[in-house]
């Protein structure tokens, strides 16, 4: 076989290989998902998360594992970070826009003192509880597990536990984009793959 022959074979096996993924990938996630996360300016992941094991605020230990059945926004932050002190706002005005819909949101932060945690929180939220569940990892594992290098990090988490996206520095998450996001995977799921 000449040269010519084996670099068109080459290049017919790559092709047919990457046309395979598109066709698996298009037809089987929802465009509205992948609009929405293009739109914001997200990375598409598509991967099973990592096991979370993490005390919350009250001392109770969380697994992400719990969450199984919902759409889970996972961020990482910090309260001496003031980028994520700056989307926080944004973040508790999306849950409980959707916390009845099908929507858990899980705040991991990185503070080294929970006391840290606790007087932003009381800060953020004075005479009121947050809708996230907000947990503690102080050695920042879990992010390290889930591959977070700046801070602040989201993963959207679909409700058979596998990373759909993440978004790495503060966003605002009233934008309609976010809307589509999270409306999306909530119907395609319901109606088509919901696990409980």
């Amino acid at each position: 076989m000449s040269t010519r022959s084996r670099a068109i074979l080459i290049v017919l096996a790559a092709a047919l290989v990457v046309g395979i993924q598109l066709v698996d990938w298009g037809t089987t996630e929802n465009p509205a998902v992948l609009d929405a996360v293009k739109d914001l300016g997200g990375q598409w992941v598509d991967r099973p998360a990592p096991p979370i094991e993490l005390p919350d605020t009250d001392g109770k230990t969380r697994h992400l594992s719990d969450y199984r059945g919902k759409v889970v926004f996972l961020n990482f932050w910090a309260s001496y970070c003031a980028p994520c002190r700056k989307e926080m706002p944004s973040m508790e005005r999306l849950i409980r826009q959707y916390r009845d819909q099908g929507l858990v949101m899980v705040a991991v932060s990185l503070d080294p003192k929970e006391a840290d945690v606790d007087r932003f929180m009381a800060r953020f939220l004075p005479d009121q509880r947050t809708a996230m569940t907000v947990l503690w990892d102080p050695k920042s594992e879990t992010g390290n597990r889930f591959g977070t290098e700046l801070i602040p990090e989201t993963y959207i988490i679909d409700r058979k536990g596998r990373i759909v996206a993440r978004f790495v520095n503060a966003y605002d998450w009233t934008r309609p984009e976010v809307k589509q996001l999270i409306e999306a995977l909530i119907r395609s799921e319901d109606s088509q793959h919901r696990v409980l």
